[in-house]
């Protein structure tokens, strides 16, 4: 991790808030303290998520910046018990794929996929709902299944 740009406390105060309020998540801090606050960690229940998994509970990583009106952001899940990962990045790394795209790392092949991916909303509350959403409902059980 590590985006450029600022970060707007009240932007992570509202994203925490959305992370606490979302039954898979089971503990949510700031990293790496409430000081300085470079990105939020919600620790996973394992058993929350399709297919289960553990004993070690999953993490998600959510970083926030501004370039200057520019939102910049990392939202990333990591499975340490199976290797899998997976994230929506608002970054430069791929400028093809436009502003914002997905990518998920598949252990056995060794290989990261990417795609583009878009948000119809705006607010970055909104987007991290939209996120969530995404990766619980849709992409875990899609991408981790046998």
């Amino acid at each position: 991790m590590g985006l450029s740009g600022t970060i707007d406390s009240s932007v992570y105060e509202g994203l925490r808030d959305v992370l606490q309020r979302h039954p898979a998540i089971t503990s949510v801090a700031y990293e790496p303290d409430s000081i300085v606050k470079k990105f939020i960690q919600a620790q996973v229940d394992p058993n929350r998520v399709v297919p289960t998994t553990g004993p070690k509970p999953p993490t998600l990583d959510v970083e926030w910046r501004f370039v200057g009106d520019d939102p910049a952001f990392r939202v990333h899940y990591a499975d340490p018990n199976t290797g899998f990962n997976c994230g929506w990045h608002r970054d430069d790394d791929h400028p093809e794929l436009g502003a914002v795209h997905f990518q998920h790392y598949v252990p056995e092949l060794g290989e990261t996929n990417h795609e583009p991916a878009q948000f119809e909303k705006q607010i970055p509350t909104e987007i991290l709902w939209a996120i969530l959403d995404q990766l619980f409902q849709e992409r875990l059980p899609e991408l981790t299944m046998e």
